[in-house]
């Protein structure tokens, strides 16, 4: 069993998983995705450096999404879950709450991205914090059945996804700076 296929390593074990049952290398196709994902890596880790990132996620969606976030130097300020889980204990945070959305709103204040679902999306009006769809139901965005975001090039997709939320917020930050002469 594979608790998460997205992030590098994840992937890697999966595909020598298939390749070991198999007695088939892997394929160069994975091979190329694998250097893009690398790429892609090197690319985003300083959007993702030291940023505060509170999840409201079912367990084993968060399992997945803190280890990602963790392995590209992102800090976990509040995780909100509805059930417990094995899973949770294992998780290499501080603490998991077994809550709600205002649990979650009164934990997230601070953060520099809140990931959940689109019920998620209004915790993330009120508190004027930058918001990254993640889980189900996804109801406010076109097209979320159809995005992948597992393997190399799934793990690429969240990536740039997350990364231009966060190198957009940098940005508007930047432009409403006020110099003092």
């Amino acid at each position: 069993m594979f608790t998460e296929l997205t992030g590098l390593q994840p992937v890697d074990e999966f595909l020598q998983a298939l390749s070991d049952v198999s007695g088939v290398s892997v394929p160069e196709k994975f091979r190329r995705q694998r250097k893009q994902l690398q790429d892609s890596m090197l690319d985003t880790h300083f959007y993702f450096g030291r940023k505060r990132i509170s999840l409201a996620l079912e367990p084993d969606l968060l399992w997945s999404t803190v280890l990602f976030l963790q392995s590209m130097g992102a800090e976990i300020q509040a995780a909100v879950t509805t059930t417990r889980s094995p899973l949770l204990e294992q998780l290499p945070i501080d603490k998991v709450v077994i809550g709600d959305y205002e649990d979650f709103e009164d934990l997230a204040r601070g953060s520099d991205l809140l990931i959940g679902n689109s019920h998620a999306g209004n915790v993330a009006r009120r508190l004027n914090i930058p918001f990254y769809r993640q889980g189900i139901p996804i109801y406010d965005r076109l097209g979320n059945g159809q995005v992948t975001k597992v393997g190399y090039k799934g793990t690429m997709d969240i990536l740039f996804e997350i990364g231009n939320i966060l190198l957009d917020t940098e940005e508007r930050k930047a432009r409403d700076l006020k110099y003092e002469m």
